[in-house]
């Protein structure tokens, strides 16, 4: 592919560019057979790689992941099949290395800014460039930003790009990218677990809670205790017999949550004592670990502990895949990207305050509204599965392609 004038220019600069080289560890082995090379810029959108190699392995073994995150970062724990390693620098000499290194037959690039020196070095060797998860982020980085015309031949590299809406397909093709090439898919995102159950203990606190409107605080923590309380005053004003299921992230710290809610006035029972939320109990400690899965399909709405006092918690998806509205707090962190998508398509709602939060429960637990929560997180969740499947057929059309020329460029 014949470069512009201004990516030459930049590259020039580039050559000259000092600064580290990249990590000292040696990088494992490539594994063998065809191996997708994964541009990331965040560490906390690892599960929607697991998601995406889940669909690349639904028709057979599909190709091998390598996901590269910025230097510096934290790396993620990899699912399984997939390699997690920190990226080159961009400068042709460590970028030389890792391609000669890696000898990757596809690259799949994850949004985030784009790269000159390494969209360049893959020119050779007809590798397939795919980009996803296209959204209205800056295409280049603060550095190469103040170089005009330069989006433009990096974004004719890639073969297809699928813009994460309209807007963002609208922006690429501002930028130069010929519209043949735009796909609006949506974001590519993780895919929920489906907590278990069991289905007699089910049933029977079916029975037990009986009409009774209830509500959730999963993964409570000590820190928001005083904030639940007062929400759970505010909703139980308009909502007669209303039970507070919480099960504490801490199993161990049942027994002192309960006696903070009756030194609150409450009445509270714990299940490590046997006890069920019978029709006198006010809240209830579901302190017995390996039950979450229960309590969300009980409960028709949901607050996520840890993220009104941090330090964040539980993976949204979880409560919205079993039904359960989702409220939460602004600590969100690592899974800034699901509840963003919840939030908007309505299918979740941030509180500030335990105010805030009983009213967002009084509200939900009309079952009209925490339903249409609930059918809307279903409808994002399931979208996020098609993204997915669509992204491995592409990147599997592409592999099947004959590549000509040697694998990778000499750079100077």
């Amino acid at each position: 592919m014949s470069r512009s004038l201004t990516l030459s220019a930049y590259l020039a600069m580039r050559r000259g560019a000092g600064g580290a080289s990249g990590p000292d560890a040696a990088p494992p082995l490539r594994p063998g057979g065809p191996l997708v090379w994964v541009h990331q810029p965040d560490a906390g959108r690892i599960g929607a790689i697991a998601a995406l190699a889940e669909a690349l392995d639904s028709a057979g073994e599909g190709p091998a992941l390598l996901v590269t995150l910025p230097a510096g970062d934290a790396l993620p724990p990899a699912p399984p099949g997939v390699i997690v390693q920190a990226g080159p620098p961009e400068q042709a000499q460590p970028v030389r290395a890792f391609l000669d290194h890696w000898r990757p037959d596809l690259l799949l690039w994850l949004g985030g800014a784009l790269r000159p020196v390494l969209l360049a070095a893959t020119d050779q060797g007809g590798l397939p460039r795919l980009m996803a998860d296209a959204g209205l982020a800056p295409l280049m980085a603060d550095g190469a930003r103040w170089m005009p015309g330069l989006s433009r031949p990096l974004l004719m590299r890639f073969d297809h790009v699928a813009a994460v809406d309209a807007d963002a397909a609208l922006r690429l093709h501002r930028a130069g990218l010929p519209q043949d090439r735009i796909e609006v898919l949506g974001p590519l995102a993780a895919m929920p677990v489906v907590l278990p159950c069991n289905e007699r203990d089910r049933r029977d606190m079916t029975q037990i809670i009986g009409p009774r409107p209830s509500w959730l605080v999963a993964d409570a923590v000590a820190e928001e205790l005083p904030a639940i309380i007062t929400a759970h005053r505010l909703a139980s004003g308009r909502a007669h017999r209303l039970l507070l299921i919480l099960v504490p992230r801490d199993p161990g710290d049942g027994p002192a949550m309960a006696a903070g809610l009756r030194a609150a006035g409450l009445v509270a029972a714990c299940r490590s004592d046997g006890a069920d939320p019978g029709p006198a109990i006010e809240a209830y400690l579901a302190d017995q670990s390996g039950e979450m899965g229960l309590w969300y399909r009980l409960s028709p709405l949901s607050f996520l502990g840890g993220t009104l006092a941090g330090p964040g918690g539980r993976h949204p998806f979880e409560a919205a895949a079993l039904g359960s509205a989702v409220l939460h707090g602004r600590h969100v962190a690592p899974h800034q990207d699901a509840y963003q998508r919840l939030g908007s398509v309505g299918a979740a709602r941030a509180v500030a305050s335990g105010s805030d939060l009983g009213q967002a429960v009084e509200m939900l637990l009309q079952p009209d509204r925490a339903a249409a929560m609930a059918h809307a997180a279903w409808n994002a969740i399931t979208a996020g599965a098609d993204v997915g499947n669509r992204v491995a057929a592409l990147i599997c059309a592409h592999l099947a392609r004959p590549r000509p020329g040697p694998a990778m460029p000499e750079l100077r």
